[in-house]
């Protein structure tokens, strides 16, 4: 082959092969309103318009970095959550469509979650949104993303008591994700003390939403983050899971990149909602990655809950909570009946507990008529209740253990 037509060939062929090992980076960003963009005069002009827009100063490479913007105006944390999540009664479900697990399928590299106030305007705890925050936080991490979380912003259709929360709630963002939080705060909020949003930042049109130069200052914030440049990698929470084991509940879980000191802790629940600790161990290796255990040897009867907190010298975080069935402490009224005269009824209580029992006579009304204490003696005891002095009909038997456990069955008298 002529020397003067290979070398441009192999050069070429350099090229395309460079060409094509250069990664296509992906961001999503989720959120509320300002994510959207509401406030600027477009959205190429609001924080996420801007951001995209310093990425992509050369659209004829295909290389430049795609934006996906899944944000919805009036979203709290408890829609942006993963799917399948547990979500306390009166509270939002996940929206699969604009969520954190809408947001992990498109293989992000970053994912940018702006959820400034609505969580306050809907009169959810800081305690509920950082929770939340935390828990998208760990799931976006653990599939090998960054996420950062920008804090709250000032809003002034907020009573007093309101802003002075959203104040608290961007320390506490600040404190808890420390490099991969953005300040949405400083910027925006009035010098006074009241804890305003700046007139010269602020829309005209409402009073919650950040001007073009509002928005161009949150940009800033977000662009000086450097949001792929090199990071030190945080804890990851990659699996936590459990099972009954004999007589207690047993948990695994494994942590990538864990810090010297970082202290482990299992918390437990009735009800998914109020945890307490249980267990709690602190490591001693840092910079590195292990599989740990513990085991619950007094599960609650029926379901337990079960979460798990993660303390490093600079921040905590939280596992998805887990719901475990206790089977192994069964209580069951396994027969009851009445005497052939009526004067009795009698019940046969199952048990896999010697424990101290009340035993509740309750009418149809929901009445209570009697009330006595019966110690339990596993696997089975027999009890008997006068009742001729009743009228005929409907009746409730209900055992309640020391543990909590309840049963209850009906009979006909």
């Amino acid at each position: 082959m002529n020397r003067k037509l290979f070398l441009p060939l192999i050069l070429g062929l350099m090229l395309c092969l460079s060409h094509g090992v250069i990664a296509q980076k992906k961001v999503v960003i989720m959120g509320s309103s300002t994510a959207a963009g509401y406030g600027a005069t477009s959205y190429a002009l609001s924080w996420g318009g801007l951001l995209e827009s310093s990425f992509n100063v050369n659209t004829s490479d295909g290389t430049d970095t795609l934006f996906y913007n899944i944000a919805i105006g009036g979203y709290t944390t408890y829609e942006e959550m993963y799917t399948g999540c547990y979500v306390p009664p009166g509270r939002p479900a996940p929206d699969p469509m604009h969520n954190v697990t809408m947001a992990l399928s498109y293989t992000p590299d970053v994912v940018i979650i702006n959820l400034p106030s609505n969580d306050e305007g809907a009169g959810f705890s800081i305690n509920e949104t950082m929770y939340n925050l935390r828990q998208m936080y760990s799931t976006i991490t653990a599939s090998g993303a960054k996420c950062y979380i920008t804090t709250a912003q000032p809003r002034n259709d907020y009573a007093v008591s309101q802003r002075q929360d959203l104040y608290d709630m961007k320390d506490s963002i600040l404190a808890q994700f420390g490099t991969f939080a953005v300040n949405f705060w400083d910027d925006l909020v009035t010098s006074d003390g009241l804890n305003m949003l700046r007139p010269d930042r602020k829309d005209p049109y409402t009073d919650m939403h950040p001007n073009d130069l509002g928005h161009q200052f949150l940009f800033e914030r977000v662009q000086a983050k450097n949001i792929f440049g090199f990071v030190v990698l945080p804890l990851q929470i990659t699996r936590f899971n459990g099972q009954l084991k004999n007589t207690g509940t047993e948990l695994n879980w494994h942590i990538e990149q864990q810090e010297l000191n970082t202290v482990f802790e299992i918390e437990r629940s009735a009800t998914g909602l109020d945890f307490e600790p249980i267990f709690s161990l602190t490591s001693v290796t840092p910079n590195t990655s292990g599989d740990f255990a513990a085991t619950d040897r007094n599960p609650l009867p029926g379901h337990s809950y079960y979460r798990l907190k993660v303390t490093e010298p600079a921040r905590s975080l939280y596992s998805s909570i887990i719901s475990i069935n206790n089977n192994n402490n069964v209580l069951k009224i396994a027969r009851l009946f009445t005497s052939n005269s009526a004067s009795t009824v009698t019940a046969d209580i199952s048990s896999t507990k010697n424990e101290l029992a009340i035993i509740t006579l309750v009418n149809s009304a929901g009445v209570v008529l009697k009330q006595i204490k019966q110690y339990l003696t596993a696997p089975s005891t027999r009890i008997s209740l006068a009742v001729s002095h009743l009228a005929e009909g409907k009746y409730y038997l209900k055992v309640t253990t020391a543990g909590n456990a309840q049963a209850t069955r009906a009979f006909i008298k």
